[in-house]
């Protein structure tokens, strides 16, 4: 029997707090620029994404009240959110983090 490589199936896994932090941030991008889908294939390598085999996870920020800056990572996060939901990404989230700039 020969081995098929398309007939692997694989999961991505995304970290987003250290994905931020080690790729994004150091590209100059923010997440809801970034071209998750290309990067996921690239992953893949010619293997096919099983099926709810793309996952996000990350904190949630916490909006502080009269805090501008947390108010935007809100605003930033919710759309990174919204953005990978329709790309059929799951987004994981954690009640943990407080806050997260996205430039």
């Amino acid at each position: 029997m020969l081995y098929n490589r398309q007939m692997d199936r694989v999961d991505i896994l995304i970290d987003g707090s250290n994905f931020y932090y080690l790729a994004l941030k150091k590209l100059g991008l923010r997440a809801t620029d970034f071209d998750f889908e290309k990067f996921a294939n690239f992953l893949a390598d010619g293997r096919t994404i099983a099926e709810k085999g793309k996952r996000f996870y990350t904190g949630t920020v916490r909006e502080k009240e009269g805090d501008i800056r947390t108010k935007k990572a809100m605003a930033e996060q919710t759309s990174l959110f919204t953005f990978l939901d329709k790309n059929h990404w799951e987004s994981k989230k954690k009640d943990r983090i407080y806050w997260i700039f996205y430039p």
